[in-house]
């Protein structure tokens, strides 16, 4: 049959590109590391778009088996007598259909949205029909999902329904009460999402985000209202953070970026304490805009931010030493494939810890230029961005899109040309799944905006993008 992988090797080979022998019931490599043997010897077939669910007739008990014998005529398939009806549905529940496929944990991790993309999703499907907005930004991320899983460009359908959920979202939004449920909010998400599969070149900056920053505040309530809410949050917050610190757009104070990522769901656990650093920066950076170097406020201000990078050094030792407790496991535990989720989950977040150190060490260098210790501490925490992407490619496309960020950071924040070398290959490699490969363009963009970070008067450092080993220079 065209099309269909000829290949019968087991899951555990498949993962990591070993020759399997493809005997059944067990091969002999998956004997030898005394783990379980998925699929050996057994064919695959590979699975095509399918958003629109085909309706199908239903023959009347007595006609089954001559519909088998021979093929009825074309009048036959429409008498009422022997056919009936397709069961009831509507677009709704084909969405909610689609949708489900798309989040269920039989997903594989390399396309799974709810994964990639946050547990609120799994939520989706019961509040579909509702609300328009939500429905449309729905509508279009499945298009785009399905799209993406079979290796297509993105299609003018797809193009289209992304269109109309920005016209319903807008309508939303023109109206003061809906502009604020929840639901209209989780469609701001929603299209968050599809900007990525629509291989956005401005990887750190959306207006999406900025208007979820928008219909926050303009409700005055930066905390959850429910279970729903608390776990959209946690997905959000991400995105809008990331923006705030290379835009000024966002305009939260310091309070409602304190209360933006309080959320009661990851408490004190490494990650949550990771967002709560990362929350101080655009204080301190509007802050550090109003002084001079020298001055009183600065030196307390670079006191501040040296006991944050201190402070932050904590919880990115938990996130590495979380990370490495699974590795063994993984290969040769009973359940393998749970070690290898929580594996790959915590592997993504000691990722983004890696990113968010990096841009703390950024941002104390502005401050305190002098530390001989900063820029090694740049280059470890690049090198293990390096490995961290090295560790993810079983994971891709969507199961280790966040790479695409770390590894911005880290070509952007390290002098090392070896380091700065390796880091544009692979982000030139992992954006390939994406949009075909634009590392150069991706990367301009990521420069020109992280220059916001370290925007400081007198001290401020930027990026010279023509000298690759003067990276830093300091504007006076």
């Amino acid at each position: 049959m065209p099309g269909v992988p000829s290949g019968r090797a087991c899951e555990a080979c498949r993962r990591q590109k070993k020759k399997c022998d493809e005997r059944q019931p067990t091969c002999a490599r998956c004997v030898r590391l005394n783990i379980p043997c998925v699929g050996s010897g057994q064919r695959r077939f590979k699975f095509q778009e399918g958003y629109v669910v085909p309706t199908k007739e239903f023959q009347h008990p007595d006609k089954v088996c001559h519909s088998h014998s021979q093929p009825r005529s074309r009048d036959e398939n429409h008498t009422g007598a022997e056919v009936l009806g397709a069961p009831p549905t509507n677009a709704i529940s084909m969405l909610q259909q689609a949708f489900v496929r798309a989040i269920h944990t039989s997903t594989d991790l390399n396309y799974n949205l709810a994964w990639a993309y946050g547990g609120f999703l799994r939520d989706i499907p019961s509040r579909l029909g509702t609300n328009h907005a939500l429905d449309t930004a729905a509508d279009a991320i499945i298009s785009m999902h399905s799209a993406f899983c079979v290796g297509r460009k993105m299609s003018v359908r797809a193009l289209g329904k992304y269109s109309r959920a920005l016209n319903a979202l807008r309508a939303y939004l023109d109206d003061p009460t809906k502009a604020c449920s929840t639901d209209t909010l989780c469609a701001v998400m929603l299209l968050l999402i599809c900007q990525g599969f629509m291989g956005n070149n401005n990887a750190t900056s959306s207006g999406h985000a900025e208007g979820a920053a928008q219909i926050l505040k303009a409700r005055r309530y930066f905390g959850p209202r429910d279970e729903f809410e608390a776990k959209l949050l946690l997905s959000l917050r991400g995105p809008v953070l990331f923006e705030g610190l290379f835009t000024n757009r966002i305009g939260l104070s310091a309070e409602e970026w304190k209360a933006l990522v309080e959320n009661d769901l990851d408490g004190t656990s490494p990650e949550g304490q990771m967002m709560r650093c990362l929350a101080r920066v655009p204080g301190i950076r509007d802050r550090a805009a109003t002084m001079n170097a020298g001055d009183a406020a600065f030196e307390s201000l670079r006191q501040e931010v040296r006991s944050l990078y201190e402070t932050y050094q904590e919880v990115l030792t938990a996130l590495q030493s979380r990370t490495m407790s699974v590795e063994t496991p993984l290969a040769t535990g009973p359940c393998y494939l749970l070690y290898t989720r929580l594996y790959a989950q915590y592997q993504r977040m000691y990722g983004l810890g890696l990113t968010v150190g990096i841009m703390l060490n950024v941002l104390l260098q502005t401050v305190d230029p002098d530390d001989p210790m900063l820029p090694l501490d740049s280059m470890y925490f690049a090198q293990e961005i390096l490995l961290v992407a090295e560790q993810s490619v079983d994971f891709r496309p969507l199961g280790s899109h966040y790479v695409i960020l770390c590894l911005l950071v880290a070509w952007a924040a390290t002098p090392d040309a070896l380091i700065r070398s390796t880091a544009a290959q692979m982000l030139d490699d992992y954006q390939r799944d994406f949009d075909g490969g634009q590392a150069t363009e991706v990367a301009a963009a990521f420069v020109h905006q992280l220059h916001h970070i370290h925007a400081l008067p007198r001290r401020c450092r930027t990026r010279d993008e023509t000298e690759g080993d003067d990276v830093f220079q300091v504007l006076v």
